[in-house]
């Protein structure tokens, strides 16, 4: 392997440009390199094997691929692959694409450890798989781009923005349409455990934090999936399988209310009552009398 080269934005940018995009055919294995700017590549045909900080990425036709600034990547192809490399400055981000929130949730989240993309508990990824009809756009937008600056017609630099505000778009859908599919998978083979655990602790004060903390995922991404895979907030569960608690010992023995309360772990009667309520829609005591005609 050769020894690693530093490419400069000059390299690739013309006098004042911050921006450019290019189809180009390769077949081989690239120099080892790092740079300044942030790329793009998107693969149009063929396929390739792309190494970023000594992760591997195969990569075919509808793949896109996000590199930050300083992140040492090569690539290989035996069979060839023709792909479009965009390459832009960080400041061409803010100065034109700001007001968009395009370019900026995708840079400036992803790329950059926001909140929204990489620390709910998902591997970060700069790897963007395009399939069936955004495949088929994300080509069309790819080369119109690529067409644009190759030609140089009127007003293509406006063109060119639009297209690339289009492409954030689609590349901002593509994360959060594949981190919901994980958030939906990812929790199901610990369900049975997560109820089981409820449902024998139910009398004491449940902390989702803790529930989170001893399944080895922060809370926020463990809330997000336990509503996904539940179709409830884990307080609201929680509370349904405490309520149904007190309403098996209503059924089955004599005890008072404010026993069942302390018996379930409620602080006091007044707290049972509104979380039955909310739950059932009347009290405990109303509930009983019911039953009991």
């Amino acid at each position: 392997m050769e020894s690693e080269i530093t490419y400069e934005y000059k390299d690739f940018l013309e006098n004042g440009m911050k921006f450019t995009a290019y189809r180009n055919t390769f077949v081989g294995e690239s120099t080892v390199h790092k740079h300044n700017f942030l790329e793009l590549i998107y693969v149009i045909s063929g396929s390739a094997v792309h190494y970023i900080d000594d992760t591997e990425y195969k990569v075919t036709k509808g793949d896109l691929l996000l590199i930050d600034t300083d992140q040492t990547h090569f690539h290989k192809s035996e069979t060839g692959v023709l792909f479009a490399d965009m390459v832009l400055l960080p400041e061409f981000i803010s100065e034109n694409l700001y007001s968009t929130h395009t370019a900026i949730d995708i840079f400036a989240y992803y790329l950059y450890n926001s909140e929204q993309f990489s620390t709910n508990g998902l591997p970060r990824t700069p790897l963007i798989r395009f399939k069936g009809n955004d495949l088929i756009a994300a080509d069309a937008i790819v080369n119109a781009m690529c067409d644009e600056i190759l030609n140089r017609g009127s007003n293509y630099a406006e063109i060119v923005s639009s297209y690339l505000n289009i492409l954030f778009y689609m590349i901002i859908r593509n994360i959060e349409t594949t981190n919901n599919d994980r958030v939906m998978n990812d929790i199901r083979d610990i369900i049975p455990g997560i109820i089981d655990y409820i449902e024998k602790h139910a009398s004491s004060q449940i902390s989702m934090n803790e529930m989170a903390k001893k399944y080895f995922y922060s809370p926020a991404y463990f809330s997000r999936a336990f509503k996904k895979n539940f179709g409830v907030s884990f307080s609201a569960y929680v509370q349904s399988v405490r309520v149904q608690k007190v309403i098996e010992l209503l059924d089955c023995t004599t005890l008072s209310v404010e026993e069942i309360s302390e018996k379930i772990g409620y602080h006091d009667k007044r707290e049972l009552n509104r979380a039955f309520k909310n739950v059932t829609g009347t009290t405990p005591g109303e509930y009983r009398k019911t039953k009991m005609t």
